[in-house]
């Protein structure tokens, strides 16, 4: 996948899923951030795939549609 730029963001996550991902990100020698990217990433092809059509579909078709103006 090519590189983009990032945006800085801050989530509050239960203390047991922090643990989790660092711990995840030293075995797998990745950021949090990459571990989490990528699953949010492969979440949205997954909703691509379903293509359900409901208001959360169209809210995401909307945010889609901006992305690749901005490209």
């Amino acid at each position: 996948m090519a590189s983009r730029l990032t945006e800085k963001t801050t989530i509050y996550l239960d203390p047991y899923v922090k643990k989790f991902l660092q711990l995840l990100a030293l075995r797998k020698s990745k950021s949090m951030s990459k571990i989490i990217n990528d699953f949010f990433a492969y979440q949205m092809q997954e909703f691509e795939k379903q293509k359900r059509k409901n208001t959360l579909a169209d809210d995401w078709d909307f945010v889609k549609g901006e992305q690749d103006i901005k490209k």
